[in-house]
């Protein structure tokens, strides 16, 4: 004997495309055979998902909940919004912030952290990275030397 039987769709759900099994409403989870409300903290959100939260810019998840990023002096919330850099001429620490020297000779480099020694000098004391002439600092006190023939 056989037959159809009729898929039974719990209550914040529907079937999907294929016609013969069922998922959760947005903002609702798959939990046996119903489907459970999320449980969104303070400054979270339903992700892109639906069936999971998010936290707001400036906040990162931790555990069930989301928390503030702790953005130091002279740093900025990145473009993810859930970390923080550093301004230009400041190289980002654990949880700071430092400046670094640009020696005389030399300027900051593009990506603003690290230096490059002005026209006509090199590093002395430091290796260069690859052709850019940016610098990796090998010596406390790191200078550019002019160049000589």
């Amino acid at each position: 004997d056989q037959s159809c039987v009729a898929i039974a769709v719990p209550v914040n759900a529907y079937l999907d495309s294929s016609g013969d099994r069922w998922k959760c409403d947005r903002g609702f989870r798959e939990s046996g055979d119903s489907c459970a409300p999320l449980e969104i903290p303070q400054e979270g959100y339903v992700g892109r998902s639906g069936n999971d939260w998010e936290c707001n810019r400036g906040y990162r998840k931790r555990d069930e909940s989301c928390v503030a990023v702790e953005v130091p002096s002279h740093g900025y919330l990145d473009s993810s919004g859930r970390d923080w850099d550093c301004e230009r001429g400041f190289k980002k620490g654990l949880r700071s912030c430092q400046a670094f020297q640009v020696p005389m000779n030399a300027h900051l480099g593009y990506s603003g952290n690290g230096w490059v020694c002005d026209r006509g000098y090199r590093p002395l004391g430091g290796r260069l990275s690859g052709r850019s002439l940016l610098v990796i600092k090998t010596r406390p006190t790191p200078v550019c030397s002019q160049y000589s023939s």
